[in-house]
């Protein structure tokens, strides 16, 4: 790897690490920002759906930017505006200026995390992408650990604003470093801008999202129903339109692409099991327990630590031997930390079981992450490597905001809806009569997110092997 190379992948593991720490961050600042912007829990809430939901929907068109003007130039672009809406959230009066300037926030990470996977394919050849995913994924993992220290830290003794103003000498930084050694190596290609298509998925995700936290606040109603079934119905029609774009938000020709096609799909399902078991872990610590945000994460670091190393020895095991065989293993240990979970969680678990069981699991996304970041773009042509990027990105996040939406629905099914965001944002606990009524919706959600792991892992090894003589004709070819 020669210096260029090194401070690329510098900048690339910087972007994921900051993205992951704002997003860990926000969740333990929540009580905190809930009474200095004299706000309720579900406008508030909006401030970490809105996020994801910006970024899913941005992505796939910022990726098709990145092919047009300069992958370099777009990363370079997010990251400054990722700081300028880093700055704008810490100066908000209001809960609705927040969720506005984090839209901003959103913007420039769409623009870093659409590009990133496809900067990395321009700048190393396919042998060398399991150490750089996997060094990423290390960035993402030791950022959503540092959000989570973090966030008790600055925002108990400092103030919750200075959890976004933590990005802004970060973001300087990078642009700066980003201006002195990225360069675009890309084929520039033009492409049309799927407008309708954006609109449509942003709208129907949008109602899904009201839906769950309209539930999740008063129960079902009528407009829980028809945002439901509005957001359904405009999501066909998403896909519809995708199947006439010129070029279409997500590119169906990527789908004709085998490896691409089960890489994503293993990326979803993956998502939306991992993530709504994180939510209700913490709601479980908080709840049930009785811990504060801070220390009930704390149990949760050393998953994260041990995930950041195995995403590391991982990524180099994919780039020698079947990478396939590495993300498919790091998704069974998944699953056996979620039947672990099953089994063991109840009113009295001692701390250090879930401290192990989180260990388990964080191994294992390390070495799926690693290793399926490889996979993902191998039979990418370099012309879509941006749109490919984005595209995988977008469906990522679909997968975490449905997660999300899981973990709220599934609290509220079994405990008081007036409680249930309280007892997530750590600001209240559950009395004894529904402790066990909660554990035991933990225990669906658990087996929820064990057949998903399941889907994850027969897509993974539904892949063809990929012997290490075409590596390097794909290398020669690059």
């Amino acid at each position: 790897m020669d210096r260029t190379q090194f401070m690329v992948l510098a900048l690339l593991t910087l972007a994921s690490f900051m993205t992951a720490l704002d997003s860990t961050i926000v969740i333990l600042a929540l009580p905190v920002m809930l009474t200095a912007l004299h706000s309720d829990l579900s406008t508030l809430v909006w401030v970490i759906l809105i996020y994801i939901l910006a970024v899913t929907v941005f992505s796939t068109q910022l990726g098709k930017l990145g092919d047009l003007k300069g992958r370099a130039r777009m990363f370079n672009l997010g990251m400054i505006l990722f700081g300028i809406g880093s700055a704008l959230c810490g100066l908000s009066t209001s809960a609705m200026e927040l969720i506005g300037f984090r839209t901003i926030q959103a913007l420039g990470g769409s623009l870093m995390t659409s590009n990133t996977m496809a900067i990395a394919s321009d700048y190393f050849r396919p042998e060398e992408r399991g150490f750089v995913f996997g060094t990423t994924s290390m960035g993402w993992n030791l950022g959503a650990v540092a959000g989570i220290l973090a966030g008790g830290v600055i925002t108990t003794f400092i103030g919750w604003r200075w959890i976004f103003y933590v990005n802004v000498p970060i973001a300087i930084f990078s642009f700066i470093m980003g201006l002195a050694y990225l360069r675009d190596r890309g084929v520039r290609i033009k492409q049309d801008f799927d407008i309708y298509g954006a609109v449509t998925l942003g709208l129907s995700l949008g109602l899904l999202s009201m839906a769950g936290i309209t539930y999740a606040g008063v129960g079902y109603n009528n407009a829980v129903g028809l945002m439901t079934l509005s957001g359904l119905a405009l999501f066909v029609i998403f896909i519809y339109i995708e199947t006439r774009a010129k070029s279409p938000l997500i590119s169906l020709r990527l789908f004709r692409i085998k490896m691409f096609t089960l890489s994503s799909l293993s990326y979803f399902f993956q998502y939306m099991a991992n993530n709504a078991i994180l939510f209700l872990l913490i709601m479980y610590l908080q709840g049930v327990r009785g811990l504060n945000p801070f220390y009930a994460s704390i149990w949760l670091v050393p998953g994260y630590l041990l995930g950041s190393i195995a995403a590391t020895f991982g990524g180099r095991l994919a780039d020698r031997s079947d990478a396939r065989v590495i993300a498919s293993v790091g998704l069974t240990l998944q699953a056996v930390a979620y039947v672990l979970y099953d089994t063991l969680l109840t009113l009295t678990t001692p701390f250090y079981y879930i401290t192990i069981i989180a260990s388990i699991s964080g191994i294992g996304a390390g070495m799926f992450f690693a290793a399926n970041g490889k996979m993902v773009m191998f039979d990418v042509p370099r012309d879509m490597y941006g749109i490919a990027s984005g595209t995988n990105r977008t469906i990522g996040n679909i997968g975490i905001l449905l997660s999300f939406i899981i973990a709220i629905v599934v609290s509220s099914m079994a405990i008081p809806r007036s409680v249930a965001f309280q007892i997530f944002v750590g600001t209240s606990i559950l009395t004894p009569s529904l402790m066990a009524p909660f554990i035991n919706s933990l225990h669906m959600a658990f087996r929820a997110s064990l057949a998903l792991i399941a889907v994850a892992i027969a897509t993974s090894w539904s892949r063809t092997r990929v012997p290490m003589a075409q590596q390097r004709k794909v290398v020669n070819k690059s």
